[in-house]
């Protein structure tokens, strides 16, 4: 505890310098970080958020469990409820498959061990990330993004068969599973989903502002892609798109970088992982990411057109970021208000 405390002491006073030192390059990154998420995050993860929430308040039905486990026990080791929360995890978002894993494991549908197995794959870039955002906004071409979603979905399902060969510390998950109405499960997921988005876009900007100010230091473009990469994926792939080739533009997609990780361990409360396990798939994912999209392209390459940045076309001007996270914050409140009123009744 003590130990933890100094470190937190530390990094607010480390930041707290920061801002004194740098506000305006801190304000300017901030400001894209809001834009990043009214234009690509909160698109992209919002809806894949809810619904994996809903997913870990249901279970499969008997019928699809007795064709689908035999494949996810042989493959994964994994009950057949696990189904969709995979589906989700590999074309939702980064946050998508933990946060399904979570539900299933809070609503007692497996055991915190499988939860936490589950989450070591099933967190990726995700179909809106990976071919929209990247792929057609950042690389000019939907045919690239699509490349990069097969490569990362490939990756993460080797990923998860590797996963099998953990031990679980739990026999079998609860006998009493937590059953809801369908208007208190869907009241529930889209609390849940809002208050992680928030959670998300917090984490985005704090990290652009950081970035904006680490650019001032990092001339080196090859250099500053890297440390974006590794520090907050949005921007990272930004300036990979310059900088990387389409396989290290996979392998960082892969890795999720910093931003993403501390965003998993504040949604997934009963999933119990070690840091060291977890970056261990991190980069496992990562690497055969790199290597899968690298085989894919040596017999079916593509023309690499970097297109222009997201912040340069001027039809996207026409929003507002600070409204757009306002009208969000205040959809919360309204959730949370519905939600507490339900209570009482």
């Amino acid at each position: 505890m003590k130990k933890n405390g100094f470190w937190s002491l530390a990094s607010g006073i480390l930041l707290f310098t920061v801002l004194f030192l740098f506000p305006g390059l801190f304000s300017k990154g901030f400001a894209s970080g809001l834009r990043s998420c009214a234009e690509i995050v909160i698109p992209s993860m919002f809806p894949f958020l809810v619904s994996a929430s809903l997913t870990g308040s249901g279970s499969v039905p008997k019928p699809v469990k007795h064709i689908f486990e035999p494949i996810t026990q042989k493959l994964f080791r994994l009950p057949a409820d696990c189904l969709p929360a995979i589906i989700i995890g590999q074309l939702g978002g980064y946050l998508s498959g933990a946060k399904a894993a979570d539900s299933l494991c809070q609503s007692g549908i497996i055991t915190p061990s499988q939860a936490s197995r589950l989450m070591l794959f099933s967190v990726n870039a995700g179909m809106g990330f990976a071919v929209n955002a990247v792929g057609s906004i950042m690389l000019g071409s939907r045919q690239i993004g699509r490349i990069l979603l097969f490569s990362l979905c490939v990756s993460s399902l080797i990923t998860g068969f590797l996963t099998r060969f953990i031990p679980d510390t739990e026999a079998k998950a609860p006998e009493k599973i937590k059953k809801t109405s369908f208007s208190a499960a869907l009241v529930g997921s889209v609390t849940s989903g809002t208050n992680a988005m928030l959670a998300a876009c917090g984490f985005v900007c704090l990290f652009s502002g950081i970035l904006s100010i680490a650019s001032h230091f990092i001339p080196n473009k090859t250099a500053f892609a890297a440390i974006s990469c590794l520090f907050e994926i949005t921007n990272g792939c930004m300036n990979a798109a310059e900088a990387f080739s389409i396989p290290a533009i996979a392998a960082a997609c892969a890795f999720g970088g910093l931003c993403v990780h501390f965003q998993i361990f504040a949604v997934t409360e009963n999933c119990s992982f070690g840091i060291f396990r977890f970056y261990l798939f991190r980069i496992i994912h990562s690497a055969t990411a790199f290597a899968v999209c690298a085989i894919y392209l040596h017999f079916s390459p593509v023309e690499h057109q970097v297109f222009l940045s997201l912040y340069e076309n001027a039809a996207l001007w026409s929003f507002s970021a600070p409204s757009a996270v306002s009208l969000l914050f205040l959809s919360a409140l309204l959730i949370l208000d519905l939600d507490n009123k339900c209570k009482m009744c």
